[in-house]
């Protein structure tokens, strides 16, 4: 039931990430585009469907052109983000305290 729910700008997104990095795949792995798609979800708002294509037919032209610039805005802005926490040198980090076990591992 509740699977059918997801945010419509998921598959927007991710359809923009796949054409930025079109041909430089060897770059990044799936972490990065993992990253890159929370930060840019996040910068949108939350637009939760059942039937993608029941928005996309209901929205006027001006409307789904904002839309994906709204996308294309948000992915942009995390390229930035992540090129800044990348270009930061690389902190020594402390070594973490020994975690006790959990009782079931």
């Amino acid at each position: 039931m509740l699977a059918s729910i997801h945010n419509y700008y998921e598959r927007l997104v991710l359809e923009s990430i796949q054409k930025r990095l079109a041909g430089r795949d060897e770059l990044h792995n799936a972490d990065f585009v993992a990253d890159l798609a929370c930060l840019a979800l996040n910068a949108l708002p939350a637009r939760y469907v059942r039937h993608s294509v029941d928005l996309w037919s209901h929205l006027g032209d001006a409307e789904q052109t904002a839309l994906l610039e709204q996308v294309e805005a948000a992915v942009e802005q995390a390229l930035a983000i992540i090129g800044r926490r990348q270009d930061r040198p690389e902190e020594t980090p402390a070594p973490e305290p020994a975690r006790p076990r959990l009782p079931w591992t």
